[in-house]
């Protein structure tokens, strides 16, 4: 019940977030230029933090599991 309650929070707050940030941003990285929702970006940026870390994680276990043999 507590995981229910938790997760409509969560939901509200993201709606909440995505209702307040429509306006469009324009990103420069070296000779690249991109036009898009702000809340487009910050999901692009969260996912890819989320990949990163799976990564590092994944690559942890998997020198952890080397050095015990």
């Amino acid at each position: 019940m507590i995981r229910l309650f938790i997760g409509i929070l969560l939901g509200a707050a993201i709606v909440v977030f995505a209702a307040q940030n429509t306006g469009e941003v324009t990103y420069s990285f070296l000779f690249w230029q991109i036009t898009a929702p702000r809340l487009l970006v910050l999901l692009a940026v969260y996912l890819m933090g989320i990949i990163t870390s799976w990564l590092v994680l994944g690559l942890s276990r998997l020198s952890g599991r080397r050095r015990k043999r």
